[in-house]
């Protein structure tokens, strides 16, 4: 591999010395190498930009569409991969400015791709890319949707071939490689169960409790248009040392379930000291021999 970079070094060197002392056509490849740079970025930013007036444009006219709904997954990964051909092909006409096309070609003949390949680590790439290219094809979450891939959870911001990033809920942004994805929770599809669970000290009335829960339940639903179904009084769930448990559960739209879930816990502990139901809490026995 060591002789591969060797080789090149040397094909680059010579490419210079035979230009010998001619200053202009030095000269000349420079500004070669200066306008393919500039044009590679160049096109990048306007086939960037060509794509998000079409997808805008589509999405325009039929907002419904699968296309509309999908527009920031496929805009972010267009970009992806025209700024990838795009600077692969600038890199390869610098190289033919260069006069290393032809040299780097029976190069990597000779060396072999699959040395080369394990010597840049190309198996993570491959991988990172063909996962990608399923989670894309298998429709398994899009850009804005709330996930839980990789060991991180957050609000995906954009996936490329090769990575998928997420916007953590504390604020953080994290990169993951989609090879290492191997599951995805979407909470952003399917409706979701708002699960309320209520302590009360044995001395309080469950009965009681459950239902001003119930009643709870009744008087937010008709406020909110996110919840679907009426709520769900379980009864008691669990007996623990010193309390009851009373769990209640509602079917929410997606991504409501945790502000439905504090809203109404707030107002279950308003009712509750309305009533005399008691949360349980630690007691102190002091006895004086």
């Amino acid at each position: 591999m060591g002789q591969f970079f060797t080789n090149i070094w040397n094909s680059i060197v010579d490419y210079f010395t035979n230009l010998g002392s001619n200053a202009d056509l030095i000269l000349i490849g420079i500004v070669k190498i200066v306008l393919i740079i500039v044009v590679a970025k160049l096109v990048s930013v306007f086939v960037r930009r060509l794509v998000v007036r079409s997808l805008r444009r589509r999405k325009e006219k039929k907002p419904e569409s699968q296309l509309a709904i999908k527009s920031d997954t496929i805009e972010s990964v267009a970009k992806s991969v025209s700024k990838v051909v795009i600077y692969l092909i600038g890199a390869m006409s610098i190289l033919g400015v260069l006069g290393l096309g032809t040299t780097v070609t029976s190069l990597l003949a000779t060396a072999g791709i699959g040395g080369i390949a394990i010597a840049f680590g190309a198996q993570s790439l491959v991988k990172d890319v063909v996962s990608g290219l399923f989670l894309l094809f298998e429709d398994q979450f899009s850009v804005g949707e709330y996930i839980e891939a990789g060991g991180e959870k957050g609000t995906v911001e954009a996936i490329t071939i090769r990575t998928t990033k997420i916007r953590k809920f504390s604020g953080e942004t994290a990169i993951i490689p989609n090879g290492v994805i191997d599951k995805v929770i979407n909470y952003s599809r399917g409706n979701h169960l708002a699960i309320i669970s209520m302590s009360i000290a044995y001395e309080s009335d469950a009965a009681k409790a459950g239902e001003i829960m119930k009643a709870v339940g009744d008087e937010y639903r008709k406020s909110h248009d996110n919840v679907i179904e009426e709520p769900q009084v379980l009864g008691v769930t669990a007996l623990g040392e010193s309390d009851m448990v009373i769990k209640m559960i509602m079917r929410v739209k997606p991504l409501t379930h945790w502000v439905t879930e504090r809203e109404i816990m707030m107002q279950i502990k308003e009712e509750f000291d309305k009533n005399g139901i008691d949360i349980p809490y630690p007691h102190h026995v002091i006895i004086n021999g």
